[in-house]
């Protein structure tokens, strides 16, 4: 049937009639009560779950509750309009949640944080295959496991508790640790805190996905000087936030940081229990450090791997300004960062002199100040592409080990120089009588007193030359000595007598022998100068024990000032006696004579010199100790009538 003809005027009722009709089918579809404004919402004072909490998306509902004090009770009940809404912390609203970096296995992650930030990570220890530690149990004396427990539900079973534990017991070793490597710094010069330190929190539970400050359920673990570590065992994701404090007046700036999570093993190391490190000797500008034995091989093969590959380094700084490195002393990466700043020059080598031909580690510290404190930092370089195992120390992985710190003071006159790798004396190892004239010249210096032993040491030797060393046992002079041990008692008693052992002037201990003390000290005045009676003239100044020193050479040529001798051991004399023929005459002297030439030995403090005599620096030491680091019996030997005598 054809359609109706319509008149343009009933063409435009028609139209305007089915647009009408389509803005009332909307209009009803989208329910006008729906449209409300967020000022109409009253915010009540105690919400009941069942009436808001459906309306918030499930991302939000582990965001911690929002404390309304800043507002007033009645804005709060009036449903005053506030920028923030009650549900979201201000620090969310206006900008984009933290992101979560995802960490790969004993790889570090280095992060930027500002104050009162946190950094979110997460890893998943079950990513890695083969993990032989896998079943390894936790160590006793790490931390607690981080408190994923409390995050079980209300009234839950005792039995899944039990199941949890178990399952976690029973997975991955996993080894989280982070160093600082900055920090900020004080804007008020009076401030002598340490640097506000950052806090790591862990979490392995799901339903906490960011933990930090604002996650109760987590158990904070605060660095300790820019290091913190934590261990567990676990096969579920495992979260970590590090929390940025804020700062308070006086601080100013933001931190840096390392962040690794392994199942290899712990990446960052710091031994709080001990430095590793004995102090040789120091003079007004200088130092001499050595480590423990780090391996117990002293075959050549072993030596030439330690001196291509030295792992240990060591750094200084000067105590009693505030320095970059107050509060990040356990952090290698600080260490490493904050060392260049210094005018400091580290020398490190590999050397064999101190004991059994064991290598260690050995450094000499320039630049110093003299008479000033300095604060000192063994570390071992850890490596990427490979991990060591030391002796005493154990494996040290890629982010190394920083031992703990130690305090030595300079010398405070140029009287004593430190010298060491001497050619033919080469125990010694300390600071020996100098002047300024030879404190930029340690080789210079090292000669005199070298050539001047080799010397002594050929008449010696042509002199034990005459004995019959190579025959039968009953024509030989002893059957518990021989020629090389002579030889070789000879050489240490020589070396320890003939290149002294030299200390300040203002050194106070009783077992120090003075020295030269007609001289001038380096301010013009003399010692003593309140006693110049005739019996301390005769007793003291006329006297070769204290108005020279024990070799005329450094008189005649070094010329020092007045200075204090640490004698060398009397039983380096006695094992030059019992080693040697007696038709060589040696003999020691008989007190008091024995007195003013050699030291006797303390098992609590370094009293005389001896070949490898070094000052223990440990903390677990209830003192000041020393040890003998040469193989065998070391005694301090006199003079003998053949050769010469000293008093």
């Amino acid at each position: 049937m054809q359609l109706p003809k319509l008149t343009p005027l009933q063409s435009r009722l028609l139209a305007s009639a089915v647009a009408t009709g389509l803005v009332i089918v909307l209009w009803i579809c989208i329910e006008p009560r729906n449209l409300v404004y967020a000022a109409e919402v009253p915010i009540p004072e105690h919400a009941q779950s069942n009436e808001f909490v459906e309306s918030i998306p499930p991302s939000l509902l582990n965001v911690p509750p929002i404390d309304l004090g800043e507002y007033t009770k009645e804005e709060r009940s009036n449903g005053v309009y506030a920028p923030d809404f009650i549900y979201f912390d201000r620090s969310v609203v206006g900008r984009q949640a933290e992101e979560v970096e995802q960490l790969s296995n004993n790889k570090k992650a280095e992060v930027q944080a500002s104050p009162g930030s946190t950094k979110y990570f997460r890893f998943k220890p079950g990513q890695t295959s083969g993990n032989s530690a896998r079943t390894a149990p936790v160590d006793a004396s790490e931390p607690e496991n981080m408190s994923e427990n409390n995050t079980d539900e209300e009234g839950a079973e005792e039995d899944g508790l039990e199941d949890e534990l178990e399952k976690r017991q029973s997975g991955t070793r996993m080894w989280i640790s982070a160093n600082a490597c900055r920090g900020p710094k004080p804007t008020i010069t009076l401030i002598t805190d340490d640097t506000p330190q950052l806090t790591l929190y862990v979490s392995t539970s799901s339903k906490v996905q960011k933990p930090g400050p604002d996650t109760p359920e987590t158990t904070p673990i605060p660095f300790y000087s820019g290091f913190a570590n934590f261990t567990l065992q676990t096969d579920s994701e495992v979260y970590m936030g590090i929390s940025a404090p804020n700062l308070t007046t006086g601080w100013n700036g933001s931190w840096s940081y390392e962040l690794v999570a392994s199942t290899v093993g712990q990446y960052h190391n710091y031994a709080n229990n001990s430095n590793f490190i004995f102090m040789v000797d120091t003079d007004s500008e200088s130092a001499l450090f050595i480590t423990h034995n780090f391996t117990s091989s002293n075959s050549s093969e072993e030596v030439e791997k330690w001196k291509r590959n030295n792992p240990f380094t060591m750094f200084a700084f000067p105590v009693g300004n505030w320095s970059d490195m107050i509060g990040l002393e356990a952090s290698y990466c600080a260490l490493e960062q904050q060392f260049p700043t210094n005018n400091l020059k580290v020398n490190t080598s590999i050397t064999t002199i101190f004991g059994g031909a064991v290598p260690v580690s050995q450094f000499h510290i320039t630049g110093l100040e003299a008479d000033k404190d300095y604060q000192g930092f063994l570390a071992v370089n850890g490596s990427d592409d490979q991990t060591m195992n030391l002796t005493d120390v154990g494996l040290v992985r890629a982010g190394g080990e920083v031992f703990k710190q130690f305090t030595w003071k300079t010398k405070a006159d140029d009287s004593c120089q430190v010298i060491f790798n001497l050619d033919f004396c080469n125990s010694v190892a300390y600071a020996v009588p100098s002047s300024p004239e030879f404190k930029l010249d340690d080789d210079r210096l090292k000669k005199l007193y070298d050539d001047q032993a080799k010397a002594y040491y050929r008449n010696f030797s042509n002199a034990l030359d005459q004995v019959a060393c190579d025959t039968a046992s009953t024509a030989q002079y002893s059957l518990a000595r021989n020629c090389n041990d002579c030889r070789r008692d000879y050489k240490a008693w020589l070396c320890s007598v003939l290149i002294p052992r030299c200390k300040d002037w203002n050194a106070n201990e009783t077992f120090l022998q003075e020295r030269n003390i007609n001289a001038r000290l380096e301010d013009g005045t003399v010692p003593h100068a309140d006693n110049l009676t005739k019996e301390f003239n005769q007793t003291f100044r006329e006297r070769f024990a204290y108005s020279r020193s024990r070799n005329p050479m450094v008189d005649q040529v070094i010329k020092p000032g007045p200075y204090k001798e640490l004698l060398p051991c009397e039983d380096l004399c006695f094992d030059l006696v019992r080693s040697c023929p007696a038709q060589l005459g040696f003999a020691c002297p008989n007190s008091p004579a024995r007195e003013l030439s050699y030291g006797r030995r303390n098992t609590t403090s370094l009293t005389c010199n001896f070949p490898g005599a070094v000052v223990d620096l440990s903390p677990l030491k209830s003192g000041v100790g020393f040890l003998a680091l040469r193989a065998g019996t070391l005694v301090l030997m006199s003079l003998s009538a053949m050769v010469w005598v000293w008093i």
